[in-house]
């Protein structure tokens, strides 16, 4: 049996078990969006590791445009299409579990044309999204019944933790690992070469060692705070699919007045961890 299945089943048992579902699929929608303040952190990082190289009281207007940056931005714009992928797929079950039908968005091709630069062309979690989106443009051309569903999301939620894991090696490697890495090694060389080059000049007053001492710490927790909100949106995505996996698999065997305790532990971890991925940003 389907998730598919599941939900037909689930939505026509009674009003607890919808609002549930409900509840769950605005929780991943809400961390999906809230997803895209990191994405689009990793050129504004790489664009402040490259400002990070002048010179302080150089006076320059910071740099706004830099090859290297633009590349990890295509690659950035590309997980935030994934990521609206997967919001405009949990709008479209909760949808169908509220009201009985699914109207997604129409711009999932224009997405699925992105996200390549994320998750890589030929990998499995591009062909998972690529699944995504002709559900959702079917859902969008066709406005689908429960019944009609069936075929399709039974297809498509085995796609959900492909699409996940790759967003999450991007959060993990790509962008805590390699670029707010580089950033913060490349900070801390400023600071140093500073402090080195006042050094062999004149000696730094008391009051300009303490001044450039808390400028470099509040730089450093700022990084932190950005690295803290990326490991709270890491976790939310693994409960995200875990969440998803245990109603595909466990919800069609469940009477309607246990759906909401199999979903709410998620739930309330979700929505809990909204704001921490916000945090930073």
């Amino acid at each position: 049996m389907g998730i598919g299945i599941a939900i037909l089943n689930l939505s026509l048992a009674g009003c607890i078990t919808p609002d549930a579902v409900s509840k769950f699929c605005g929780s991943a929608v809400a961390i999906l969006t809230s997803s895209h303040a990191v994405f689009n952190d990793m050129k504004l990082s790489c664009l402040r590791e490259v400002n990070s190289r002048e010179e302080f009281a150089t006076f320059k207007p910071p740099i706004e445009d830099d090859a290297n940056c633009a590349a990890i931005g295509t690659q950035a714009a590309g997980a935030a299409a994934a990521a609206e992928m997967l919001s405009d797929y949990f709008s479209a079950i909760n949808s169908l579990a509220s009201f009985g039908s699914a109207k997604a968005g129409t711009d999932a091709q224009n997405l699925v044309t992105k996200t390549g630069a994320a998750v890589g062309a030929n990998s499995a979690a591009q062909t998972a999204l690529g699944s995504i989106a002709q559900f959702l443009v079917s859902a969008a051309t066709s406005g689908y019944q429960q019944k009609s569903l069936e075929k399709d999301l039974t297809k498509v939620s085995g796609n959900i933790n492909a699409v996940v894991n790759a967003l999450i090696t991007i959060v993990k490697d790509d962008y805590i690992g390699r670029q707010l890495g580089s950033e913060e090694q490349k900070l801390s060389v400023r600071y140093r070469e500073f402090a080195k080059v006042h050094s062999t000049k004149e000696a730094l007053s008391p009051e300009a060692k303490l001044m450039l001492d808390d400028r470099w710490h509040a730089d450093e927790a700022a990084l932190e705070a950005k690295r803290a909100s990326a490991t709270c949106l890491i976790t939310a995505l693994h409960a995200l699919a875990k969440g998803f996996e245990d109603l595909a698999r466990d919800a069609h065997q469940l009477k309607s007045k246990e759906v909401p305790g199999l979903l709410e532990p998620y739930v309330t971890q979700l929505q809990a961890l909204v704001p921490q991925v916000q945090k930073a940003f």
